[in-house]
């Protein structure tokens, strides 16, 4: 079972740790240790590493063989910018090890900080400190989203209907890699739109988790099922579909949030992207 070797993992991990002077804390965060929607066998394995030499680890492989064996591994960056090291074990265990000076640790504990990070759910893997329990939440807090405003309402309603317009004339033209690298941008503003959406209906403090995770169980069920007609695949016809569903889904959300919050809508951009996608001869192509 995937399941047991990943705990075999964790073990293996604690038990380097524990050997290494410049680890002093290790931390599993992430879905294997929170209790809300906690981890499937696919899941992979966070892992927040405090060390007296953190660079080292970014740029140097030997350490991994002491914990296993390696099929690949790179730096890459996290949502927030900070490095993080990806690493694939064998049999396809793939561990994100984030590595964080000790002063970090050292200024979390003595203001009694909990990082973002930490706030779903986080379990101490070692702890050389005995004070690493003061950034394991009490209780699951949901990160704070930036507030909706007016202006940040009529960017992503612009964007998006710019967005729409460039990925109908790349269909039109049968480019199609290029309208599934630029229908990337059109999914990124409807995912926006769809948590102020949802914000709108139950509050701003309402849940949405990130990068669309669990979009089916917090975005309303008609949303959902008109998701799974957004998508085209590599076809021209199924595209330009998908870009009709997408474009009335996305004109409709946005506008229910303008007239819950009693926003400026700009309601002519959209009408004239609706009457330029029905002027099309797209039952040619």
């Amino acid at each position: 079972m995937m399941i047991d070797m990943y705990k075999m993992l964790e073990e293996r991990i604690s038990n380097w740790g524990l050997c290494n002077n410049e680890i002093i804390a290790i931390y599993i965060v992430g879905s294997r240790a929170r209790e809300d929607k906690p981890f499937d066998e696919f899941s992979d394995l966070d892992v927040v590493i405090f060390s007296t030499n953190p660079d080292y680890y970014f740029q140097n492989d030997e350490w991994l063989l002491d914990i296993g064996k390696v099929w690949t591994s790179f730096v890459f960056r996290t949502a927030g910018g900070d490095p993080e090291k990806l690493v694939l074990f064998e049999k396809g265990l793939q561990v994100d090890f984030l590595f964080r000076p000790i002063a970090d640790l050292e200024h979390l504990i003595e203001h009694d900080q909990i990082p973002q990070g930490f706030q779903r759910g986080a379990k101490i893997l070692l702890d050389k400190t005995g004070r690493g329990q003061q950034l394991v939440p009490r209780m699951t807090i949901a990160p704070q989203s930036n507030p909706i405003t007016q202006d940040a309402f009529l960017q992503i309603v612009n964007m998006f209907g710019f967005a729409c317009m460039y990925v109908g004339k790349q269909i039109l033209r049968g480019e199609m890699w290029v309208v599934n690298q630029r229908d990337q941008d059109c999914k990124q503003l409807m995912l926006q739109m769809i948590e102020w959406h949802a914000k709108a209906l139950h509050g701003d403090t309402y849940d949405t988790w990130h990068a669309g995770k669990f979009i089916n169980k917090w975005a309303d069920k008609d949303i959902a099922a008109d998701l799974k007609h957004t998508f085209g695949g590599y076809d021209q016809n199924n595209s330009w579909k998908a870009l009709l569903v997408s474009f009335e889904l996305f004109s409709r959300l946005s506008t229910e949030v303008a007239n819950i919050y009693h926003y400026t809508y700009p309601g002519n951009l959209i009408s004239n992207i609706r009457t330029w996608l029905e002027e099309q001869h797209v039952d040619t192509y």
